[in-house]
């Protein structure tokens, strides 16, 4: 009896052992499949195809002027302005858009003698080298993988739109974009001084309804809204009181409010939305005791391709060109000679 115990105890640790030998070599050939898809992953990505023409981008923190292929430049932008998440579609679109932007700013010398853009978002676009983009992606917790998968994304979104513009009577648009606009974008005509563009008026816009920016509420207290007026020169000789008495003065033709009314003076829907910190200049406006309180839809200025709406329609199967076509109204995708 005991001989048997003593085989049967043999015969169970056998079968432990063994067992663990297997999930031990299992484990490590999934670590040396995953390590080998990186590798494939790396050599994929030094093959970063060029557009055989150079710009010349300046930072604007150190004023240092970097000449680079345009594809690098796109590569650095479009996760720059979106997110490598997105569908692959709405990247070719933002890829599509850069380089559009890109163009005719080169055409215009817009950013002197020296440089052909610049790296910041409020000027030109916003622009991060591949090497910064990696540190950002790692800051945010995204393994090497992913990261590899991420920049693979947006070569392919360069690439596969390469030489590709987006045109109206023959000339490069203005290729204005923007984060969201649940409820439509905006006319052109209606915001920055009123130029009149048949490509950029309103048009729906479908969206994720779990977009973390879709809505949003900023509330300012009566005292600190009437001094920011002031530092912009504006209500001037105004009190508290008056600020309770706001009130939206007009709407654009889209149904954006384009104005605000204080007493006798008015104030831009823009203006305010840079001046306090509005995601978008759609929004209505409650008072509560001695604070104001602004209920926002979508975010950014309204104007062109919105991000999240190109994201939908990629998802639910435009292509690229369509979501152009979408949001820029009787444009052409050309290839540039």
């Amino acid at each position: 009896m005991k001989k048997w115990l003593v085989f049967l105890y043999l015969f169970l640790a056998l079968t432990v052992i063994l067992f663990c030998m297997n999930l031990f070599r299992i484990e490590q050939n999934k670590k040396k499949k995953e390590q080998q898809e990186i590798e494939e992953k790396k050599e994929k990505n030094t093959i970063e195809y060029k557009a055989d023409q150079t710009i010349r981008v300046k930072y604007t923190k150190t004023g240092e002027i970097v000449a680079m292929d345009i594809n690098d430049y796109l590569r650095g932008v479009v996760p720059s302005e979106m997110s490598p998440t997105y569908n692959m579609e709405a990247l070719k679109a933002q890829a599509l858009v850069a380089r559009t932007y890109t163009y005719r700013k080169l055409s215009a010398h817009a950013e002197g003698e020296d440089a052909d853009m610049c790296d910041s978002y409020a000027h030109c676009q916003a622009f991060y080298p591949k090497e910064k983009l990696f540190e950002i992606w790692r800051r945010r917790g995204y393994d090497e993988r992913t990261i590899l998968d991420f920049w693979d994304r947006i070569n392919t979104a360069v690439v596969s739109t390469q030489n590709e513009i987006i045109t109206y009577n023959g000339e490069c648009i203005k290729a204005f974009f923007h984060a969201s606009s649940p409820q439509g974008t905006e006319d052109i005509s209606q915001i920055w001084g009123g130029e009149t563009l048949s490509y950029l008026v309103k048009v729906e816009s479908l969206e994720d309804e779990s977009y973390s920016n879709r809505t949003s509420t900023v509330e300012i207290n009566c005292d600190e809204f009437l001094n920011k007026l002031k530092e912009n020169n504006l209500c001037k000789g105004y009190n508290s009181s008056d600020i309770k008495n706001i009130k939206i003065g007009d709407y654009t033709i889209t149904g954006r409010v384009k104005n605000v009314q204080i007493r006798d003076q008015k104030v831009s829907a823009e203006k305010l939305r840079t001046m306090i910190g509005l995601k978008s200049t759609n929004f209505t406006i409650e008072i509560k005791d001695s604070t104001v309180i602004f209920h926002v839809i979508g975010y950014g200025h309204g104007v062109g391709m919105s991000q999240v709406g190109a994201n939908y329609y990629g998802s639910h199967g435009m292509d690229y060109r369509q979501i152009i076509e979408h949001y820029y109204t009787g444009v052409k995708i050309e290839k540039l000679n």
